[in-house]
Protein backbone atom coordinates (compact mmCIF):
# COMPACT_ATOMS: atom_id res chain seq x y z
CA UNK A 1 0.00 0.00 0.00
CA UNK A 2 1.44 3.24 -0.75
CA UNK A 3 1.91 6.03 2.24
CA UNK A 4 0.94 9.51 1.27
CA UNK A 5 3.42 12.01 1.80
CA UNK A 6 2.46 13.89 5.26
CA UNK A 7 0.98 17.65 4.48
CA UNK A 8 3.87 19.99 5.67
CA UNK A 9 1.89 21.69 8.92
CA UNK A 10 2.02 25.50 8.86
CA UNK A 11 4.56 27.26 10.51
CA UNK A 12 2.65 29.03 13.02
CA UNK A 13 0.41 25.50 13.64
CA UNK A 14 1.94 25.29 17.11
CA UNK A 15 0.93 28.55 17.89
CA UNK A 16 -2.32 27.80 16.93
CA UNK A 17 -2.18 24.57 19.10
CA UNK A 18 -0.75 26.67 21.92
CA UNK A 19 -3.68 29.41 21.63
CA UNK A 20 -6.15 26.31 21.86
CA UNK A 21 -5.01 24.12 24.25
CA UNK A 22 -3.85 26.89 27.03
CA UNK A 23 -4.19 30.25 26.04
CA UNK A 24 -7.85 30.07 25.64
CA UNK A 25 -8.71 28.18 28.99
CA UNK A 26 -5.55 30.21 31.34
CA UNK A 27 -7.83 33.60 29.37
CA UNK A 28 -11.10 32.20 31.11
CA UNK A 29 -9.84 31.73 34.41
CA UNK A 30 -8.00 34.72 33.96
CA UNK A 31 -10.72 37.11 33.07
CA UNK A 32 -12.82 35.41 35.55
CA UNK A 33 -10.97 36.02 38.50
CA UNK A 34 -10.00 39.53 37.30
CA UNK A 35 -13.58 40.62 37.24
CA UNK A 36 -14.20 38.70 40.81
CA UNK A 37 -11.61 40.49 42.08
CA UNK A 38 -10.42 44.01 40.16
CA UNK A 39 -8.16 45.13 42.37
CA UNK A 40 -4.97 43.98 40.95
CA UNK A 41 -6.27 44.68 37.12
CA UNK A 42 -7.16 48.60 38.40
CA UNK A 43 -3.85 48.97 39.72
CA UNK A 44 -1.95 47.78 36.24
CA UNK A 45 -4.41 50.35 34.36
CA UNK A 46 -3.36 53.21 36.70
CA UNK A 47 0.60 52.22 37.17
CA UNK A 48 1.07 50.74 33.59
CA UNK A 49 -1.91 50.48 30.98
CA UNK A 50 0.26 49.68 27.94
CA UNK A 51 1.22 46.36 29.45
CA UNK A 52 -2.18 45.43 30.68
CA UNK A 53 -2.83 43.50 27.39
CA UNK A 54 0.63 42.45 27.16
CA UNK A 55 -0.14 40.87 30.82
CA UNK A 56 -3.22 39.35 30.39
CA UNK A 57 -1.57 36.93 27.32
CA UNK A 58 1.35 36.26 29.87
CA UNK A 59 -0.41 35.33 32.45
CA UNK A 60 -3.41 33.31 30.63
CA UNK A 61 -0.81 31.35 29.00
CA UNK A 62 0.71 30.64 32.35
CA UNK A 63 -2.26 29.67 33.84
CA UNK A 64 -2.96 27.94 31.03
CA UNK A 65 0.03 25.57 31.78
CA UNK A 66 -0.77 24.99 34.91
CA UNK A 67 -4.04 23.90 34.40
CA UNK A 68 -2.36 21.43 31.71
CA UNK A 69 -1.39 18.65 34.62
CA UNK A 70 -4.84 19.24 36.28
CA UNK A 71 -6.55 18.80 32.86
CA UNK A 72 -5.03 15.24 32.26
CA UNK A 73 -7.37 14.28 35.17
CA UNK A 74 -10.02 15.38 33.66
CA UNK A 75 -9.34 13.87 30.57
CA UNK A 76 -8.92 10.59 32.23
CA UNK A 77 -11.77 10.73 33.43
CA UNK A 78 -13.32 11.51 29.75
CA UNK A 79 -11.78 8.47 28.81
CA UNK A 80 -12.91 5.97 31.21
CA UNK A 81 -16.39 6.82 30.59
CA UNK A 82 -16.17 6.76 26.56
CA UNK A 83 -14.16 3.85 26.49
CA UNK A 84 -16.49 1.50 28.08
CA UNK A 85 -19.23 2.49 25.91
CA UNK A 86 -16.75 2.59 22.37
CA UNK A 87 -15.09 -1.23 23.76
CA UNK A 88 -17.00 -3.09 21.37
CA UNK A 89 -16.40 -0.95 18.47
CA UNK A 90 -12.53 -0.76 19.61
CA UNK A 91 -12.68 -4.76 19.61
CA UNK A 92 -11.27 -5.33 15.89
CA UNK A 93 -8.79 -2.76 16.01
CA UNK A 94 -7.32 -3.74 19.63
CA UNK A 95 -7.45 -7.71 18.37
CA UNK A 96 -4.73 -6.27 15.26
CA UNK A 97 -2.60 -3.99 17.14
CA UNK A 98 -2.53 -7.06 19.57
CA UNK A 99 -1.00 -9.26 16.57
CA UNK A 100 1.45 -6.25 15.95
CA UNK A 101 2.28 -6.17 19.42
CA UNK A 102 2.85 -9.73 19.97
CA UNK A 103 4.85 -9.85 16.82
CA UNK A 104 7.17 -7.13 17.20
CA UNK A 105 7.42 -6.72 21.43
CA UNK A 106 6.30 -10.06 22.18
CA UNK A 107 3.47 -8.03 24.21
CA UNK A 108 0.28 -9.61 24.97
CA UNK A 109 -2.93 -7.46 25.20
CA UNK A 110 -5.90 -8.38 27.19
CA UNK A 111 -9.28 -8.85 24.97
CA UNK A 112 -11.41 -5.55 24.66
CA UNK A 113 -14.10 -7.63 26.68
CA UNK A 114 -11.73 -7.63 29.60
CA UNK A 115 -9.37 -4.63 28.89
CA UNK A 116 -9.10 -2.30 32.21
CA UNK A 117 -9.09 1.36 31.10
CA UNK A 118 -5.45 2.35 32.53
CA UNK A 119 -4.60 -0.64 29.65
CA UNK A 120 -6.48 0.87 27.22
CA UNK A 121 -4.92 4.17 27.77
CA UNK A 122 -1.49 2.88 26.35
CA UNK A 123 -3.20 0.65 23.94
CA UNK A 124 -4.90 4.17 22.41
CA UNK A 125 -1.44 5.52 22.57
CA UNK A 126 -0.20 2.93 20.60
CA UNK A 127 -2.52 3.01 18.11
CA UNK A 128 -2.18 6.17 17.45
CA UNK A 129 1.74 6.57 16.63
CA UNK A 130 0.95 3.43 14.90
CA UNK A 131 -1.83 5.70 12.76
CA UNK A 132 0.80 8.41 12.11
CA UNK A 133 3.73 6.34 11.12
CA UNK A 134 1.14 4.04 8.72
CA UNK A 135 -0.68 6.87 7.55
CA UNK A 136 1.23 10.44 7.83
CA UNK A 137 -1.32 12.57 6.14
CA UNK A 138 -3.58 11.55 9.00
CA UNK A 139 -1.04 13.59 11.69
CA UNK A 140 -2.94 17.14 11.32
CA UNK A 141 -6.61 15.22 11.95
CA UNK A 142 -5.25 13.15 14.78
CA UNK A 143 -3.08 16.48 16.39
CA UNK A 144 -6.58 18.49 15.96
CA UNK A 145 -8.31 16.37 17.81
CA UNK A 146 -6.09 15.87 20.52
CA UNK A 147 -5.71 19.74 20.95
CA UNK A 148 -9.45 20.18 20.73
CA UNK A 149 -10.15 17.09 23.73
CA UNK A 150 -7.13 19.20 25.80
CA UNK A 151 -8.91 22.26 25.56
CA UNK A 152 -12.19 20.85 26.17
CA UNK A 153 -10.33 19.50 29.69
CA UNK A 154 -8.37 22.33 30.89
CA UNK A 155 -11.84 24.36 30.35
CA UNK A 156 -13.37 22.24 32.65
CA UNK A 157 -10.51 22.64 34.67
CA UNK A 158 -10.65 26.51 34.51
CA UNK A 159 -14.43 26.24 35.51
CA UNK A 160 -13.11 23.80 38.63
CA UNK A 161 -10.44 25.81 39.85
CA UNK A 162 -12.44 29.39 39.79
CA UNK A 163 -14.64 27.59 42.23
CA UNK A 164 -12.25 26.07 44.28
CA UNK A 165 -10.73 29.87 44.39
CA UNK A 166 -13.98 31.37 45.44
CA UNK A 167 -14.41 28.56 48.08
CA UNK A 168 -10.86 29.35 49.63
CA UNK A 169 -11.48 33.13 49.83
CA UNK A 170 -15.38 33.04 50.88
CA UNK A 171 -16.73 34.50 47.74
CA UNK A 172 -19.29 32.19 47.80
CA UNK A 173 -21.39 33.69 50.19
CA UNK A 174 -21.98 36.02 48.20
CA UNK A 175 -23.54 34.25 45.64
CA UNK A 176 -26.78 34.35 44.63
CA UNK A 177 -28.98 31.24 43.98
CA UNK A 178 -29.07 32.10 40.50
CA UNK A 179 -25.20 32.18 40.09
CA UNK A 180 -24.74 28.90 41.92
CA UNK A 181 -27.19 27.57 39.38
CA UNK A 182 -25.44 28.95 36.68
CA UNK A 183 -21.94 27.79 37.91
CA UNK A 184 -23.29 24.53 38.28
CA UNK A 185 -24.24 24.71 34.74
CA UNK A 186 -21.50 25.87 33.31
CA UNK A 187 -19.37 22.94 34.96
CA UNK A 188 -21.45 20.51 33.66
CA UNK A 189 -21.19 21.70 30.47
CA UNK A 190 -17.52 21.87 30.39
CA UNK A 191 -17.38 18.23 31.75
CA UNK A 192 -19.65 17.47 28.89
CA UNK A 193 -17.83 18.55 26.22
CA UNK A 194 -14.46 16.92 27.51
CA UNK A 195 -16.36 13.64 27.01
CA UNK A 196 -18.04 14.74 24.11
CA UNK A 197 -14.48 15.79 22.60
CA UNK A 198 -12.91 12.36 24.11
CA UNK A 199 -15.65 10.41 21.73
CA UNK A 200 -14.71 12.04 19.06
CA UNK A 201 -11.12 12.03 19.23
CA UNK A 202 -11.82 8.22 19.65
CA UNK A 203 -14.06 7.98 17.01
CA UNK A 204 -11.71 9.70 14.58
CA UNK A 205 -8.81 7.46 14.88
CA UNK A 206 -11.10 3.91 14.14
CA UNK A 207 -11.93 5.51 11.02
CA UNK A 208 -8.76 6.04 9.92
CA UNK A 209 -8.22 2.87 10.93
CA UNK A 210 -10.76 1.52 9.39
CA UNK A 211 -9.68 3.50 5.93
CA UNK A 212 -6.49 1.90 6.31
CA UNK A 213 -7.65 -1.22 6.77
CA UNK A 214 -10.00 -1.19 3.63
CA UNK A 215 -7.03 0.17 1.62
CA UNK A 216 -5.01 -2.08 2.66
CA UNK A 217 -7.47 -4.85 1.62
CA UNK A 218 -8.06 -3.61 -1.77
CA UNK A 219 -6.39 -5.01 -4.74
Amino acid sequence: MPVAEPKPRAAGAWLYDDLLAWLCPGGLLLTALALRHPAGLHLLREQAPELTLPTWFAGAYALGLALSPIGRLVYGVAQGFVWPRLRQAWAPAIAFLSQRLARSEGLVLPDAAHMSTSVFHDVDRRMREYLEAADPSSRNALNRMKVLCSLSCNAAVACLVFVAVEALTGGWRDWSAGQIAAAALVIALALIAAVYRERRRQRTQLSIWRRLQIESDAP
